[in-house]
């Protein structure tokens, strides 16, 4: 979310987001970057209220200024645009440190995430990817800057992006980190970023390639299709149960795989079932993490309100 905008980070605790990227990049006019700067150290708390994690997704081209602005306590991750080397990310974990020593920081807790977005950073996606153990996952090859930078239309019936979001997975799964930004394609002609029955039908595709999250959206009317798209369904647990049962009749056999009805059950399938039920654990205990953030929230602007809202004290009758 654009951080100038006062009444999108005011509310953004609301929104049950997983995590909130304060944005010093595209949605900020360049007349209003260095007040963008000054806005993040009291944005991070705010928007934080509703348990969601904070990033803030600076200028490639003035790292140095933003990371100056961005990096305070609270914070979870740097989002950088447009990383095309492993100099650039090395640079940017270099400030990092100084400012995390200088700031009361943990040292090595403020991850560095990479936007992939030209063909020179797909061209050097593994040495991006291994530059920095801040790097935790990684994705991209796709979206608004890589199709300018490709030359082509952006909103087409098919997936122009397929090679490029492919180099930048695999990277990702070379390195055993988690892939992001990759979603299936579907079909988007219009850009509308309001869509929620799309952004729920590239959720769930999603989940089924094995992709645990997205780079999120970029307006509130994606959250929840997000949220349920990601989470395995209750036929999703309900099947995972009934693989790892019929899983385990093989024990005890000389057996290695069976087959029930046409559908084959061996060890990699109960793999499956077991991330499946693991990952739904997950989304849950998530679920209820932010959900008591919301609570302890509403409640503190409660009790804030009702003082504010309380007449003064002591007699306020005027002696005659």
């Amino acid at each position: 979310m654009p951080i100038v905008t006062q009444r999108f980070v005011d509310n953004a605790w609301r929104r049950n987001c997983d995590f909130i990227t304060l944005d010093l990049e595209d949605s900020v006019p360049r007349h209003l970057k260095a007040h963008a700067r000054s806005l993040v150290k009291d944005a991070i708390p705010n928007v934080a209220k509703g348990g969601a994690d904070v990033s803030v997704r600076i200028n490639h081209d003035t790292a140095l200024a933003d990371l100056n602005g961005a990096v305070w306590p609270g914070l979870l991750k740097i989002r950088y645009p447009k990383a095309e080397s492993a100099e650039e990310i090395r640079a940017i974990d270099d400030v990092i440190t100084r400012l995390e020593r200088e700031r009361g920081i943990r040292p090595g807790t403020i991850e560095i995430g990479t936007g992939i977005e030209t063909a020179a950073g797909v061209a050097h996606a593994y040495e991006i990817a291994s530059a920095s153990p801040r790097i935790k996952e990684f994705g991209g090859g796709n979206g608004y800057d890589m199709s300018c930078n490709l030359g082509m239309e952006m909103f087409v019936g098919f997936d122009q992006f397929i090679y490029t979001k492919g180099e930048v997975e695999l990277t990702a799964r070379t390195l055993n980190m988690a892939p992001v930004r990759t979603v299936p394609f579907v079909i988007n002609r219009t850009g509308n970023v309001k869509d929620g029955d799309r952004a729920l039908r590239e959720a769930v595709g999603a989940l089924k390639c094995g992709f645990r999250g997205s780079g999120g959206g970029l307006n509130p009317a994606v959250v929840e299709s997000h949220n349920k798209g990601y989470t395995p369904s209750e036929d999703d647990r309900a099947d995972a149960r009934w693989v790892l049962e019929q899983f385990r009749k093989l024990d005890g056999t000389h057996e290695s795989w069976l087959e029930i009805d046409g559908r084959v059950i061996d060890r990699y399938e109960a793999a499956l079932a077991r991330e499946t039920l693991a990952w739904a654990a997950q989304c849950a205990a998530r679920d209820e993490e932010k959900a008591a953030a919301v609570a302890r929230a509403k409640s503190i602007l409660a009790a804030t309100t009702k003082i504010e809202s309380a007449p003064p004290t002591g007699d306020s009758k005027k002696s005659k």
